[in-house]
């Protein structure tokens, strides 16, 4: 299951530089909305995400900047396992 998750976190790395590239050189046609509405659906539903989990990754010390930015990248990929602890 870690090497599922793992393998997850590279794939959504990878989405979101594209959606960055994206933003900055707009990507041509149908591809480049696809991918900029994807990255904002996912924003949004890892910031609801985020309102959520937060009083809980506060208990584990685990609430730094470092720590949001993660959670809205990779949502529970990344904090699922640190609850587990």
């Amino acid at each position: 299951m870690q090497k599922f998750a793992q393998i997850n976190m590279y794939i959504l790395a990878g989405f979101w530089l594209a959606f960055v590239v994206n933003l900055v050189m707009p990507f041509g046609g149908s591809l480049g909305t696809g991918v900029l509405w994807a990255g904002m659906v996912f924003l949004v539903l890892h910031v609801i995400e985020l309102a959520l989990v937060y009083s809980k990754l506060k208990a584990v010390d685990r609430n730094g900047t470092s720590d949001i930015v993660a959670v809205l990248a990779f949502g529970i990929l990344y904090w699922k396992p640190l609850l587990k602890k």
